[in-house]
């Protein structure tokens, strides 16, 4: 942005996982140098190779179809040797194949325990 003479924006980038703190389904708040539009930048940092698969939480995969022109994941692979930069843009269920890893579990209470409950 510097670079561009737009320091005024540059002024404004946000780490908002270190500033606010994580869970805002993104990392950094940054802008378009042309338009001032927001861009909400999620960074993947992985050791392996540009197509090793790597994880993305629900909210992250919301928050990019909720406002795709705004989202983009930046991929830094081969981190530890000679690190590259991969940008996706947009909806990660359009850019990436994705496959459900975990659950969220509830104990799910006894008879006893819902007989109890119900009284």
């Amino acid at each position: 942005m510097r670079d561009a003479g737009r320091d005024d924006l540059a002024r404004k980038v946000d780490w908002v996982a270190e500033s606010i703190g994580d869970g805002l389904d993104f990392d950094v708040l940054s802008f378009d140098e042309s338009d001032q539009a927001e861009r909400l930048i999620e960074v993947k940092t992985a050791g392996l190779g540009k197509f090793f698969p790597f994880y993305v939480s629900a909210t992250e995969v919301r928050c990019s179809e909720d406002v795709p022109g705004q989202y983009h994941l930046y991929r830094v692979f081969d981190f530890a040797d000679c690190p590259h930069l991969y940008i996706l843009s947009g909806s990660l269920v359009a850019r990436c194949l994705l496959e459900p890893t975990q659950y969220r579990a509830a104990i799910r209470p006894s008879e006893e325990e819902q007989a109890r409950t119900a009284r």
